[in-house]
């Protein structure tokens, strides 16, 4: 033997009027989605699906109040009402008339109950009118009574996204109909077809599941951020930041959410000048840090010192052989001295260098000193078993310095001769 499970609904005096209410939820559901397209033109270019869903609940809704003690849940999903319309920039009088039609409607649909003799129909038309004055009282309160503090802060939440300097939209449905759009939003994407644009025609189609994956992230976790490549209205793509977040309300009569659309041109354009500022500020140190680990010093008419300390690197010794000669080159000198007297170590590389930077000096009349040589230094110079001809070596950078200057006295800057 089976058993039927009964609602406790099924048990209420009234369960045989509801049950036929219900039987004319298709009649209802068309005649309230055609109010609504009739009323907001725009909705006629919404998805059927965007509008099937929250009506349907609303039938549910009238139907669930005939056997509810109270009508709170009515009143509730009438605040939300109220609250979508401010957001969409409509009033008490938009909404008043919605609810007139639906009511009207309810009314010949409940009156054909009674004229089939459906039980307790009588009853269930009068309850069903107490649940439509329920409707009409939370939305008076909720424009003029002590819930109109309710409408106040919509509407100055509305000034201050208009105010933004960034698109913001308000979607509805599945997250991706376009409801309200700020001024900014307006200037990059134009006003054409809001509300009632999908969010879809401002991405190229390859990125359109994107769009979707955010709306989906959105919905489930309350906020999704993403970047996406839009469309301007001029048809200019552009990368832009975007964040999605469930729009707040009492009620949840329609999945709504904002969606904030910051356009990465500008960021982009600042991170450049940024790292281009930053890449000058570095070769400008490294210049500066260069010019201090191979300085040039004109200590007379015609001498120039070059003091070194620290390591010799590969890198360090082609820098002052760079340094060295341009500084020949520009002050006319006859005599460069290098001075390694503060130079931890010298190898065959490093030395290598020396005697190129002293053939080059030569190519341009100078002579190069090389002063403050130690007995290893002098072994790895010797072990080129190179010829050093051109260069001059002084155990001191002061012997250097003496026998510099009395050279170029003697000589009077006669070009590679030398009598120091």
């Amino acid at each position: 033997m089976s058993s039927e499970v009964r609602s406790p609904l099924d048990e209420h005096p009234l369960a045989a009027f509801r049950a036929a209410l219900l039987g004319r939820r298709d009649v209802l559901v068309a005649r309230e989605m055609e109010r609504l397209r009739r009323i907001l033109p725009w909705l006629a270019q919404a998805p059927e699906e965007f509008l099937v869903a929250p009506v349907t609940e609303d039938v549910l809704a009238y139907a669930n109040a005939l056997a509810a003690p109270d009508f709170s849940d009515l009143e509730t999903r009438a605040r939300g009402w109220c609250e979508s319309q401010v957001t969409l920039g409509g009033g008490v009088h938009l909404v008043l008339q919605l609810v007139e039609g639906c009511r009207q409607d309810y009314l010949d649909v409940a009156m054909d109950a009674v004229v089939a003799g459906v039980p307790e129909a009588r009853a269930g038309v009068h309850r069903l009118m107490e649940a439509f004055t329920a409707v009409l009282t939370a939305v008076d309160a909720f424009f003029h009574g002590p819930d109109a503090r309710e409408a106040a802060d919509a509407t100055l939440f509305r000034h201050f996204v208009d105010a933004s300097p960034d698109p913001v939209v308000l979607a509805g449905g599945e997250g991706t109909m376009l409801l309200y759009a700020n001024t900014a939003f307006q200037e990059t994407f134009g006003s054409e077809g809001i509300p009632g644009r999908m969010m879809s025609t401002l991405v190229p189609d390859e990125q359109r599941s994107a769009l979707a994956a955010l709306a989906n992230t959105a919905l489930r976790e309350g906020r999704a951020r993403g970047e996406l490549h839009l469309f301007r209205a001029n048809g200019e793509l552009f990368e832009a930041d975007i964040l999605s977040f469930i729009a707040p309300g009492r009620s949840d009569r329609m999945p709504a959410r904002f969606w904030l659309l910051r356009d990465k041109g500008p960021l982009i354009a600042a991170e450049q000048a940024r790292g281009k500022l930053q890449e000058e500020i570095i070769a400008s140190q490294a210049a500066a840090i260069r010019a201090l680990s191979t300085p040039l010093l004109p200590i007379a008419e015609g001498v120039i010192l070059m003091p070194l300390v620290g390591a010799l690197n590969e890198q360090r010794t082609e820098q002052m052989l760079e340094t060295l000669l341009q500084g020949i080159s520009r002050r006319g000198a006859r005599v460069a001295i290098l001075d390694i007297t503060g130079v931890n170590d010298v190898d065959s590389h490093v030395a290598h260098g020396i005697l190129r930077a002293a053939r080059a000096a030569s190519l341009l009349g100078a002579r190069v000193f090389l002063t403050g040589i130690r007995g290893p230094v002098a072994q790895t110079l010797l072990a080129l078993d190179a010829n050093f001809g051109c260069l001059v070596s002084c155990s001191t950078l002061q012997d250097g310095v003496a026998r510099a200057l009395r050279g170029t006295h003697a000589e009077g800057y006669a070009p590679r001769r030398w009598t120091g």
